[in-house]
């Protein structure tokens, strides 16, 4: 058997992903159930691109006769990938499954795959039947991937669009799921490229080079996946809406002790213990510390600060910040580390962060100040 140089890169990749797959299960931190997600997109990429690899040394009978009934694997990418969203994302997820009726497609490509297996040897137009059922699987695998790959992006936008109300930073998240999703959608692009040479309707890219490029892609996406599991092991979630939180927002209003109360912890937590100096500050953090719910404290951040969490965490570090260039602490230490000091995380959400609530960079704040002495 000759292996190419194409070929014996596939076979790394399809190394890496069996050492993913055994070293996830002892990454030393919570989201066992959406890490057990990815072991079996894993799982499913290594098959494909051993497929790939091996799929020219098998003779085509075989081939033709049993490999429709191992596509059933490809059908569970879609639900897979969006499963994995959900647990990635939202804290209350993380033994997330899908409604069984997610599965039936899978399960009537299954019964298909066995009742192709026993017609096959009976079947008179062979050439015809294969043609057929190619085009069908291809389309119908493209459109239910591509399904959940939509509600992929709109998980993915309604965490973007919340990520404020729960969060004091930017997470590392968002460029890693970006990028992400993008793979998938430009792997889902040069699908499509494919029927459409079946169909003839292109001519300028041949089919087999298609795959290769799709197997290039899930190769890049699979380093993604390992360098982001094995060094960011721990997302920062978000809540995902909810009936309660629906019923709190019909409710409209608080018991106003209730509002009282919870407003004298917020200013004890942020005046007194300075905890906005903690880095990884959430709203689910803030909320058990002091002892409310999410709902309920996000309720009052809304209607009676007429803040978002982000901003109102971020306003209180930036006071610090300014209290501390006005004692001339930049003189002694970097700004960056007065940032850090104060509880950013990051140099980037520093500046934004900044520049949103003073509406002039460090720097500029710093001569004004320097200016006005």
């Amino acid at each position: 058997m000759h292996i190419s140089l194409y070929e014996f890169f596939l076979i790394i990749i399809v190394g890496q992903c069996i050492f993913l797959i055994f070293a996830i299960q002892y990454i030393p931190k919570k989201n066992t159930g959406t890490n057990r997600i990815i072991q079996y997109l894993l799982a499913i990429y290594s098959f494909y691109l051993l497929e790939r690899i091996i799929g020219s040394e098998i003779e085509n009978y075989i081939f033709n006769k049993y490999g429709y009934l191992t596509n059933v694997f490809y059908l569970l990418i879609g639900p897979f990938v969006y499963t994995y969203m959900k647990r990635l994302l939202f804290y209350e997820n993380d033994t997330y499954h899908l409604k069984y009726y997610h599965y039936i497609l899978v399960i009537l490509y299954l019964i298909y795959g066995v009742f192709h297996m026993y017609i096959y040897d009976s079947i008179e137009n062979v050439s015809n039947y294969q043609t057929n059922v190619f085009l069908t699987v291809e389309i119908l695998f493209f459109i239910s991937i591509t399904a959940y790959l939509f509600k992929s992006y709109r998980l993915f936008r309604y965490y973007k669009k919340n990520e404020t109300q729960e969060l004091s930073f930017n997470s590392n998240s968002i460029k890693y799921i970006q990028v992400t999703l993008f793979c998938l959608s430009m792997y889902m692009l040069f699908w499509l490229l494919g029927i459409f040479e079946v169909f003839d309707i292109i001519r300028w890219i041949e089919r087999p080079l298609i795959y290769d490029i799709c197997c290039l892609i899930f190769g890049i996406q699979i380093y993604i996946v390992s360098f982001y599991n094995l060094k960011y092991p721990e997302i920062f979630k978000i809540p995902y809406f909810s009936t309660t939180k629906n019923v709190l927002k019909k409710k409209n209003k608080l018991d106003e002790e209730e509002i009282h109360k919870i407003k004298n912890l917020l200013y004890s937590f942020f005046e007194e213990d300075k905890g906005y100096r903690r880095a990884d500050l959430s709203l689910s953090i803030l909320a058990d510390t002091i002892n409310t719910s999410t709902n309920k404290l996000s309720w009052v951040l809304n209607n009676s600060y007429k803040k978002t969490f982000y901003e109102l965490v971020n306003e209180y570090r930036i006071a610090d910040f300014s209290r501390k260039i006005k004692d001339n602490k930049h003189i002694e230490f970097t700004v960056i580390s007065l940032a850090y000091d104060v509880g950013f995380n990051s140099k980037s959400t520093f500046y934004k962060a900044f520049k949103e609530i003073a509406k002039m960079t460090p720097t500029e704040y710093i001569k004004h100040v320097e200016n006005s002495l």
